[in-house]
């Protein structure tokens, strides 16, 4: 009896105690708006970050602004043999997804507008090997670069979520 008495007046000391996850209003969302970014690889980036740092929706009046410059980039990073190749149709080249994006964090109030608050680059990568089949390759290149993109995502929200916790 005694020990439940005790966990339960320590479980009622704590429900008061005002605790409130940091960076967030009450409805669990950061502070912070994201721009509509050009097409389908902008598309992707934000609809994840969105997730990642808004949870719900943008902030109808945010404090802060967040700033991207989307590149994603892929890089042949190794070609096999061709006859080789040719012969076995698999595993013809290697190639390197990179999504990159400087991120800026801006103040958004009166008083403060356009203040630059944090400065970073963000970086996710992703690897995929295609084979020479033609259109068989397209799918799995899309895949990685959603990769990468999801990678850059994540990147970026931790590097929010650091920046703004220290403000």
């Amino acid at each position: 009896m005694n020990r439940a008495a005790l966990a339960l007046l320590m479980l009622l000391g704590l429900a008061a105690c005002g605790f409130q996850p940091q960076l967030r209003d009450t409805s669990g969302q950061y502070d912070i708006s994201i721009p509509a970014l050009d097409g389908r690889d902008g598309q992707i980036l934000r609809a994840a970050l969105v997730q990642r740092v808004n949870r719900f929706n943008q902030p109808i009046t945010p404090t802060y602004v967040l700033d991207l410059a989307l590149a994603v980039e892929a890089r042949e990073v190794v070609r096999f043999e061709q006859e080789g190749c040719a012969a076995s149709g698999q595993n013809c080249t290697w190639l390197e997804i990179v999504a990159q994006s400087p991120v800026t964090i801006r103040a958004n109030s009166l008083s403060h507008g356009n203040l630059m608050v944090w400065q970073g680059v963000a970086r996710g990568r992703a690897d995929v090997r295609l084979a020479q089949l033609g259109w068989a390759g397209a799918p799995t290149l899309e895949q990685a670069k959603e990769r990468a993109l999801i990678q850059l995502a994540d990147d970026i929200a931790m590097q929010v979520g650091l920046a703004l916790s220290r403000l």
